[in-house]
């Protein structure tokens, strides 16, 4: 079943119709991590996993605050 990577990075929970700020860098690195150990993965491993390694590319491409 396909999904699309940025649902793993959802934004910080919302409390009271606000972002909470708090959680905000953390959800940051974590997008780092995730971004460069995708950005590491070759198209046959891409593959294997069941990922399309143009969406990869593009998911590893994008900014840290970019959901």
């Amino acid at each position: 079943m396909a999904y699309s990577l940025a649902q793993r990075w959802a934004t910080p929970q919302v409390a009271h119709g606000k972002s909470n700020l708090l959680q905000a860098p953390q959800l940051w690195l974590q997008r780092l991590f995730w971004r460069s150990e995708l950005a590491m993965l070759d198209p046959e491993q891409m593959r294997d996993c069941g990922l399309d390694p143009t969406v990869v590319h593009e998911e590893a491409n994008k900014p840290f605050w970019r959901d």
